[in-house]
């Protein structure tokens, strides 16, 4: 596409093609008329010269037509425009534009090279990229923080706006980081009056800023999204980055006995070089405090050259009961000290109390599962279900949960009793065996109450063809903390008897069906407790009378490790150990629920920045609530009050894993957010000569005064030539 910066210029130069028409009729030579009648064979001769004469003269004012065309053209300074230009509107340099600039705020921008961050680095470019921008023009700044797409007032608005950019460790908008700002900036842009318009993107184009789908998720939305846009990226990325990172920290478990093991999985990276890092365990002091820090295991880790990834683990034990908080650190830092430390939070509680009733013989009826939950450990005592009516509450609320192994139909005075010994909160479980034989009795309101479900019948797989298949349900944290669920051997597990249940009302869920789909572990919440009741026996003796493997082979084989895992996810879940969660990802919202008698209105959140936010507890759902973390690093929640009235919980917040990967975006990838061909990529130490004369050809075109000049040049010399030899002869 074609236009003139001085179109008048142009018309005159056309105007001015008439003058060598003009001159050469006049310059042409009259011939005179000799008669001379021996010449007849020379007539034809004249004639073939003179064509030949008339070819070069009309060839010569060709020429002298196009020099005069040439001229008029160099004067009116053409401008080109093709491909990424094409969509331009073209103009002066000097007329309002439409631009917006989106700044790379991650946490990625706190890379240092040449002793400046990345972020520093970006607020320079784009301090050059705003003097380029001419007077008048509407300015917008995007970043990684969610604020409003407006233009600023003006140019010295945006700048100061610039200026006070900081990190954002957790982008707003979708996981990609950049993804948001620029569909807000192409929002913006598309709603300017003014035709042109500009989008500059600054960063240092690491692959985590440009992950998930394009604004337009196919090219044809994509390239309707930018049409008319010039897009301009500026690179600030360091030219040879080095970085070891703390990805992620799994611990195992999060909610322990004192006493008990905590296993630590720390998944570290490296990104450059060959390099070694020592990996530290610190523990906090009680208060937080970050001078009382204690170094409990150290391991060195090694990096091969370019990308490579370890795992460490560590196992500690004598913690003792309560909040304990601390950090996992590499030895010595490096460019980028963010990602060089994560942070954990543990509950270590005194063993939970849990009082088994069971089938006489107890002690036989309850072997198995009592062994098993001592492992975890927990403090068991059984007793037989004939007791149970006969216990008050109190006696029942010295226990933090109960269970109910096989159990024989029970008054419905005693479902109510633990019915509201649940509501107070504390956990009920009911294990289903051969006793349940009275369907009247287990599906009378006050036994459903607790149970979940009506039962329906007793159902039989005499070959071992069903198993159980877990959930999602805390039940099976413990086995998740192994390895995940689909690849435990659950089918080594035959059931050969069952209760079948009917629907499952809204206020319960199966937290495990088995293989033919029927529920086989049923959860709900009861006021501040929770219940569980499995479908299929898990009672047994060591004399044989009633061996366990008339219902489920779960206690025998090489497979019966799992029985000790599920136990102890029942247990865990029944006493609430397995709900609570301290450690989160940046950006998740974080759930508190303190086991206390009651919540006081109000407690106080300490952020790792050493600030205090006032927090309002939701006394009807018993829980704390902190919508969203966006700082790394230990939190504390605290409040005033005596004894179990006073709150002294806290949980750990660390980056997501591979946010601080600093490998390059691919060229392709530049291609899916922007369409191919519709972009210009900058290097930032480049970038001040590189990015002026890309936007003077962006705003005004490709001028082609110089190659106009240089072929009039060429032109006068062929003419020159031409002329000479047509009038020397």
């Amino acid at each position: 596409m074609f236009t003139f910066t001085a179109t008048s210029l142009f018309f005159g130069g056309l105007a001015a093609a008439g003058i060598p028409v003009v001159l050469h009729f006049l310059m042409q030579g009259k011939p005179k008329r000799i008669e001379f009648p021996a010449v007849m064979f020379l007539v034809r001769k004249i004639e073939t010269h003179r064509r030949n004469f008339r070819l070069k003269y009309l060839l010569l004012l060709a020429l002298r037509i196009l020099l005069f065309v040439l001229m008029g053209l160099a004067l009116a300074r053409p401008v080109f425009k093709t491909g990424w230009l094409a969509g331009a509107v073209g103009g002066s340099r000097d007329a309002p534009i439409a631009a917006a600039v989106v700044i790379d705020t991650s946490i990625r921008m706190n890379y240092i090279a040449e002793n400046k961050t990345r972020l520093d680095a970006a607020k320079e470019a784009a301090g050059k990229i705003l003097h380029q921008i001419p007077q008048n023009s509407s300015i917008a700044i995007f970043s990684g923080e969610a604020e409003a797409a407006v233009f600023q007032v003006d140019s010295r608005a945006a700048e100061q706006k610039i200026n006070r950019l900081k990190i954002t460790p957790v982008p707003s908008g979708e996981a990609g980081g950049l993804r948001a700002p620029l569909s807000a900036a192409a929002a913006l842009l598309k709603e300017s009056p003014l035709d042109q318009k500009e989008l500059y993107v600054i960063s240092d184009m690491s692959a985590p800023g440009w992950e998930g789908e394009s604004i337009g998720k196919n090219s044809e939305r994509t390239s309707a999204i930018w049409d008319g846009i010039g897009i301009f990226i500026v690179d600030v990325g360091a030219e040879k980055p080095q970085n070891s990172a703390i990805q992620k920290i799994s611990i195992i478990p999060e909610t322990l006995t004192a006493g008990a093991p905590v296993r630590f999985d720390i998944q570290t990276a490296r990104f450059g070089s060959a390099s070694s890092q020592t990996v530290e365990l610190i523990l906090l002091g009680k208060s937080g405090d970050p001078k009382a820090e204690t170094v409990r295991m150290t391991k060195t880790v090694n990096f091969s050259e370019g990308e490579s990834q370890q795992t460490v683990s560590m196992t500690l034990t004598g913690f003792d009961a309560g909040l304990q908080q601390g950090k996992i650190r590499f030895a010595v830092s490096d460019a980028l000290p963010a990602d060089d430390q994560g942070w954990f939070t543990l509950h270590v509680a005194p063993p939970q109390k849990v009082r088994i009733f069971a089938q006489p013989p107890v002690h036989d009826s309850a072997l198995y599962f009592r062994q098993a939950l001592e492992t975890v450990p927990f403090t068991v005592s059984t007793a037989p279900l004939t007791e149970l009516a006969g216990m008050t509450q109190t006696e029942l609320q010295e226990y933090q949960g109960v269970m109910l192994l096989d159990p024989s139909p029970l008054p419905p005075a005693v479902w109510k009793k633990l019915a509201d010994y649940a509501a107070a909160g504390f956990g009920v479980g009911t294990v289903l065996g051969p006793h349940a034989d009275s369907l009247e009795s287990f599906n009378h309101a006050a036994a459903t109450e607790v149970l979940g479900a009506k039962l329906v019948r007793q159902a039989r797989n005499p070959d071992g063809e069903c198993w159980m298949l877990p959930g999602v349900s805390p039940v099976f944290t413990p086995f998740r903390s192994i390895q995940p669920l689909d690849e435990f051997p659950w089918n080594a597990l035959p059931v050969y008897r069952y209760w079948e249940t009917g629907d499952v009302p809204p206020r319960a869920d199966a937290a495990a069906h088995f293989s033919d789909r029927r529920p086989a572990i049923m959860t709900q919440t009861i006021g501040r407790g929770r219940t569980f009741t499995l479908m299929t026996d898990m009672s047994g003796g060591r004399d044989g009378s009633r061996p366990l493997s008339v219902w489920n082979d779960w206690t025998r084989g090489e497979t019966a490790w799992m029985f000790v895992l599920l136990a102890e996810g029942l247990g865990k879940y029944l006493t609430g150990m397995g709900e609570q969660k301290f450690n989160y990802i940046a950006g998740e919202p974080v759930v508190l629920r303190p086991n206390t008698p009651a919540l006081p209105p109000s407690c106080l959140l300490g952020t790792p920045q050493g600030q205090s936010v006032r927090l309002t507890p939701d006394a009807v759902r018993r829980e704390i609530t902190i919508p969203q973390t966006t700082e790394p690093g230990n939190y504390q929640v605290r409040s005033g009050g005596i004894g179990q009235q006073a709150l002294n919980l806290g949980f750990s917040v660390n980056l997501p894993a591979g946010s601080t990967n600093l490998r390059k975006t691919e060229t392709a990838t530049l291609d899916k957010h922007f369409g191919q061909g519709r972009y210009q990529l900058t290097d930032g130490r480049q970038a001040d000569g590189m990015l002026t004369l890309r936007l003077e050809r962006r705003r005004i075109g490709q001028e082609l005064y110089t190659a106009v000049v240089l072929l009039l040049a060429c032109l006068f010399g062929i003419e020159y030539v031409l002329a000479n030899r047509i009038y020397g002869k």
